[in-house]
């Protein structure tokens, strides 16, 4: 097996099928490999995001760019299949389109949206941008990534889109704890002029994939249905909580 690209499939063979974490003694014992060809393999794919390292315990298991190509090649159409009826749950219950974004190595992109077929209203596209400090979708996938999302935004400063646009990083900081609190993330006239949507966080294999939400116009979602909104992202978080539960399947 003199194949370094070879060498590494079969360890993340030998991780993945274990369904458990694995210690390297037991990579070096079922792959026939020299311990310190495994040792640095291992290293380059945790480095890359293949596999996760436990440094307490030792051991290695399957990572989040693995979790996050299975999702993808489970398939699109089978994930299109679970997704829909969250997207009507969602859309019936707001009036406003809903929408399913997934999270990847080239960053957040929309999956899936559904708009309610209630006659010649204006509804709103969720857009194909979703900026972390500026978007609910940016805001929530962030806020439950376990890499440091703060950190990946880099030295730049962040754009200000409108007046309501968060661009202190210390206060999105503390704002994406609080996404984490109560588990639902909002954009109020952030990124478009009157526009408002929330976000719930979608989980595969214990992973952040993605979000579910609603997008609609601030007047109709925070002013006309102001009394009725609470529920909403109650029922929002529950459908999300809900669509992660099926990806298990």
């Amino acid at each position: 097996m003199s194949n370094p690209l070879e060498r590494a499939f079969t360890i993340l063979d030998i991780v993945v099928s274990a369904n458990r974490e694995v210690a390297l003694i037991e990579i070096v014992q079922a792959s026939g490999l020299p311990q310190s060809s495994v040792f640095r393999l291992t290293a380059n794919l945790v480095d890359t995001g293949m596999l996760s390292f436990d440094a307490r315990n030792k051991t290695y298991r399957a990572g989040a760019r693995v979790y996050r190509l299975s999702l993808f090649s489970i398939g699109q159409k089978r994930f299109g299949e679970v997704v829909r009826p969250s997207l009507e749950v969602v859309s019936r219950m707001t009036e406003e389109t809903a929408f399913c974004v997934l999270c990847g190595a080239e960053g957040t992109r929309l999956f899936d949206y559904l708009m309610p077929e209630l006659g010649a209203r204006a509804f709103i596209h969720p857009g194909f941008a979703f900026p972390t400090h500026a978007t609910a979708s940016g805001k929530v996938i962030a806020a439950f990534a376990k890499s440091d999302a703060i950190a990946a935004l880099g030295d730049a400063p962040l754009e200000r889109f409108r007046d309501g646009t968060i661009t202190d990083k210390s206060e999105l900081s503390k704002l994406l704890t609080r996404v984490r609190e109560q588990g639902f993330a909002t954009n109020d006239n952030e990124l478009d002029a009157d526009v408002y949507s929330a976000c719930a966080p979608v989980f595969f294999a214990g992973e952040i994939a993605g979000a579910l939400g609603f997008v609609g116009p601030h007047d109709r979602l925070v002013i006309a249905k102001e009394a009725e909104l609470p529920a909403m992202l109650l029922k929002l978080k529950e459908e999300a909580h809900h669509l992660s539960t099926l990806m298990k399947e």
